[in-house]
């Protein structure tokens, strides 16, 4: 009577490997989802450093007050060296259209392994200089 019992109570060979399948399938998801999070922290840091990044070249325009017409592009190794391998910027300054006194300056950030992700700035810098101070000077 104690024999049947015991076998009663313990587990059979098949129930284990269920089991140990079941442990095995919970983790295989757990290692997935450790992936993609990781994934998207990776995205982050390049999207923030890619929009930092942007910030920069945009400042640099700002300090030329009124930037010349124009596409201009480079890297960061001048300004960060070996920091930003992956990233490249384009800077375009255009006329406004509506408001002769206005540039519209563009700036993209192309990043990632073959820089196939893109951030882009746009921004609309008035000139210092009033229009008819313009004319006044143009004029001698």
């Amino acid at each position: 009577m104690n024999l049947l019992r015991r076998r009663a109570r313990a587990f059979t060979l098949l129930e284990v490997m269920v089991a140990i399948a079941i442990l095995g399938i919970a983790l295989l998801g757990l290692l997935s989802l450790q992936h993609q999070s990781m994934q998207s922290v990776i995205r982050a840091q390049q999207s923030t450093r890619a929009s930092m990044l942007a910030q920069a070249v945009m400042t640099e325009a700002e300090l030329e007050r009124y930037p010349d017409l124009g596409v201009t592009s480079g890297n960061f190794e001048a300004s960060f060296p070996g920091e930003f391998p992956d990233f490249r910027w384009e800077r375009a300054v255009e006329a406004s259209g509506t408001f002769p006194d206005v540039r519209v300056v563009k700036v993209l950030i192309r990043y990632g392994p073959t820089l196939s992700q893109n951030f882009a700035l746009i921004e609309f810098l008035h000139s210092p200089i009033p229009p008819e101070e313009e004319q006044v000077q143009a004029a001698p």
